[in-house]
């Protein structure tokens, strides 16, 4: 069995690589608990903040469904990186720093939000932002959402001008 140590969302844990699904990045951590009872965890491997292999299978015997492969520590870690300059870089080209930094701080709040162009869209339908990204700008089907993404849109631009950022263009 291969042994590993990982950090996950939810909380950090330890046990035996099961089974991972390349394709999909799904990997399945067996533990063993208080009375020897056993948990399985299927984790998104996208969403590990930290793992460590602590000793390999020498050969996977049971994994007849899905052959083990011995799981390359240094590309899970640059998987886990990758992602988190993704998340960093939030903004398709062409969007100003005003508009990438408003899209976080309305991030940090309403998580359920993307870009749809130069657009910043609430998944639920409730609001868009469109560019120059000001309250007069906001708008959509749900009244409490787009009075609170304008409140939200008044004091970062607020904030942003106390930094002594320039305004966002107005394109």
């Amino acid at each position: 069995s291969s042994g590993i140590n990982a950090e996950w969302p939810l909380r950090p844990g330890e046990g035996e690589l099961v089974a991972m699904d390349e394709p999909t990045g799904m990997i399945i951590i067996k533990s063993v608990h208080s009375e020897n009872k056993e948990e399985l965890t299927v984790l998104n491997r996208d969403l590990l903040t930290d793992f460590e292999v602590k000793k390999y299978a020498p050969n996977n015997t049971r994994g007849v469904f899905m052959p083990e492969r011995i799981v390359d520590e240094s590309a899970v870690k640059r998987a886990i990186e990758e992602k988190v300059d993704a998340i960093n870089r939030v903004g398709p080209r062409g969007v100003s720093a005003a508009g990438r930094e408003l899209f976080k701080v309305i991030n940090k709040t309403y998580t359920n939000l993307e870009w749809r162009g130069d657009v910043i869209r609430g998944l639920d339908g409730d609001f868009v932002v469109h560019p120059p990204y000001k309250a007069d700008n906001v708008n959509g089907s749900t009244e409490n959402a787009v009075l609170r993404i304008k409140k939200v849109v008044e004091k970062f631009h607020i904030d942003f001008k106390k930094q002594g950022a320039a305004s966002p263009p107005s394109s």
